[in-house]
């Protein structure tokens, strides 16, 4: 299929709003790409109007379920599109807001992608929207820390990253050889669990940074006491607190990976590339866990961010033993014990 601009327009804009995705989007081949990387544009799209801070909970959630409803693509997508971006503010040098305001460019390279594609990316974007859409009227209505539970915070991550997981098996298993039944079992099994565990390690990363920014995903439950707002971490019930609940967090995040390494080992050898695609993030996500340990970051506001260095060698060394299932493990093992060690998890 011959390149179109819009498709460059696609290319260019992953790099400017994913740092980890652009890299494991970028090592997949022909309709596999071409799927993966306009699936995941449309679905941060739908996190751009999740994040804009400068809509209140309401405009989020109608917004949301506007966007939900543009899939699948009908006849006239491109001026329902149109229609839907109207309202939402243009901000010059902010590129999720670029992608939004030009995401009729995204949608006209979708709709080429074969019809069981198109059926199935649409199912788990609009779930996506029509979750984060839900979840937004909770915040509307319960304040800054708008999750109950452990339950809770679980189905919250099931919209904004457990459907993408699903979304994903869907492409893989159109592209990849036949499976044998127990790999199949495995990757449907755990395929939640894997984006549950990239977006945990986001929570658990970004713990301190929100709460300054007056927004908190960390469940209530966490905390001691009814408090809708979680207690300040350098006050002396929030020294123990604090840490506490990130430390539940980081567990979760944990279970959740280790599912992760499971599904991406089902994957057969010879599909090496969407092995890789998984394995990047995976080693960033626990990578990320031992760094915010070490140096306590969750305590200081500062969001944990493994270096430039360190995602080289994450990329060099997995790609040296992505089709040896023992050194992947051992690898996994030895970063994931650098997470689970420190007393924060």
């Amino acid at each position: 299929m011959e390149r179109s601009d819009d498709l460059h327009f696609c290319e260019v804009s992953l790099g400017k709003v994913s740092r980890t995705f652009a890299v494991n989007i970028r090592v997949l081949r022909g309709e596999a790409y071409r799927a993966v990387l306009i699936a995941y544009l449309l679905c941060r799209m739908a996190d751009t109007v999740e994040d804009d801070p400068s809509f209140p909970p309401a405009g989020k959630r109608a917004k949301l379920a506007e966007y939900a409803s543009l899939f699948p693509p009908s006849g006239d997508y491109e001026s329902r599109y149109e229609s839907f971006l109207e309202g939402i503010p243009f901000r010059e040098g902010e590129d999720d807001l670029m992608l939004l305001h030009n995401g009729s460019r995204v949608l006209r390279e979708f709709v080429k992608l074969p019809a069981d594609l198109v059926r199935l990316v649409s199912r788990h974007v609009r779930e996506m929207a029509e979750g984060m859409a839900r979840f937004q009227e909770r915040a509307e209505n319960g304040g800054i820390s708008f999750l109950r539970d452990e339950e809770d915070l679980r189905k919250y991550c099931y919209y904004v990253a457990g459907t993408v997981g699903i979304m994903l098996t869907g492409i893989f298993t159109k592209y990849a050889p036949p499976l044998s039944p127990a790999a199949r079992r495995t990757l449907e099994d755990r395929c939640v669990s894997f984006g549950l565990g990239l977006q945990l390690t986001n929570i658990a990363k970004d713990f301190g940074a929100d709460r300054e920014r007056g927004w908190c995903y960390v469940p209530r439950s966490f905390f001691p006491g009814p408090p809708a707002v979680p207690v300040d971490p350098s006050s002396p019930e929030g020294r123990s607190a604090f840490p506490d609940a990130h430390g539940k967090l980081v567990r979760m995040a944990l279970a959740c990976l280790d599912d992760a390494l499971e599904y991406t080992l089902a994957l057969p050898r010879r599909v090496f590339r969407f092995r890789l695609f998984c394995l990047w993030p995976l080693f960033m996500a626990v990578e990320t866990l031992g760094l915010m340990n070490r140096e306590r970051s969750p305590l200081s506001g500062k969001p944990a961010k493994i270096s430039r260095d360190d995602v080289r060698r994450i990329v060099r060394n997995t790609g040296m033993a992505v089709f040896s299932n023992s050194m992947l493990r051992a690898m996994y093992q030895r970063a994931r014990l650098r997470a689970a060690s420190h007393p924060l998890s």
